[in-house]
């Protein structure tokens, strides 16, 4: 009988979400909307388009920010006169097919997070306006504020043991067609080909996966998160309680 490829996956994110994923798996809660976080964004960019539309740091980041806001896509025009789409729905958890993706994730977004990233620096930008602004509590129940300084490790995850059809393509369509597609065609590419395939796919978890199936690294990195040639290191890490031990 001919073996089937298997496929591990990976997710990045930070030391905050760490507890979270230990005691109720990854996907098991989904800060954006069990801790209101995105409905935190919506109110803040609103805030942002009246109070900030002076301030340059805001317009440097308005559209990513409205977009995420609006949970919608973000058409922006590339040199070659193409056009790429950033997704930036967060009806879900995402998971990568490559280590790189994933740790590339995970050092890119400081807090482990696209929305609460933005959730903290548009507060940031309100508060240098207003030092008398505060965050309305029935949407702040995930208290930003205690995340302002908050020292975070870059954290990527290992899922293992992920069934095709507990996925789903970023655009809706369940995954077994294309997983079994990349296992028709992933042996015969050569290994740069491979790695530019793959680094474009995500997927989105249908169901929790338990700590039990989940490997956890503690990153560091030197360059740029946003370049491909990204610079970093992993070191194993155990969970145990509220310890993590490196092995």
């Amino acid at each position: 009988m001919k073996k089937i490829m298997t496929f591990n996956y990976y997710h990045g994110t930070s030391s905050i979400f760490l507890n979270s994923i230990i005691e109720n798996g990854l996907g098991g809660i989904n800060p954006n909307f069990d801790f209101k976080n995105l409905d935190l964004l919506k109110y803040l960019s609103s805030r942002a388009e009246k109070d900030l539309m002076e301030n340059q740091n805001y317009l440097n980041v308005r559209d990513a920010t409205l977009a995420m806001a609006n949970q919608t896509d973000l058409a922006v025009p590339m040199p070659n006169g193409k056009t790429f789409y950033f997704n930036y729905r967060h009806d879900g958890i995402y998971v990568a097919l490559t280590r790189e993706k994933g740790a590339i994730y995970a050092c890119k977004n400081k807090y482990g997070s696209e929305i609460l990233e933005y959730c903290i620096r548009i507060f940031k930008l309100i508060k240098e306006k207003d030092k008398f602004f505060e965050l309305p509590k029935e949407l702040n129940l995930f208290k930003i504020e205690q995340y302002l300084d908050y020292e975070q490790k870059p954290i990527l995850i290992e899922i293992n043991g992920v069934k095709d059809d507990e996925l789903e393509m970023e655009n809706g369509q369940m995954a077994p067609e294309i997983l079994n597609n990349l296992r028709e065609i992933i042996p015969k590419l050569p290994k740069r080909e491979k790695f530019e395939r793959l680094q474009h796919i995500n997927f989105k978890l249908l169901k929790p996966v338990p700590f039990e199936r989940l490997k956890f690294y503690e990153l560091e990195y030197e360059s740029s998160p946003h370049f491909r040639d990204l610079d970093w290191t992993m070191t194993r890490i155990k969970p145990v309680g509220n310890n993590v031990y490196k092995k």
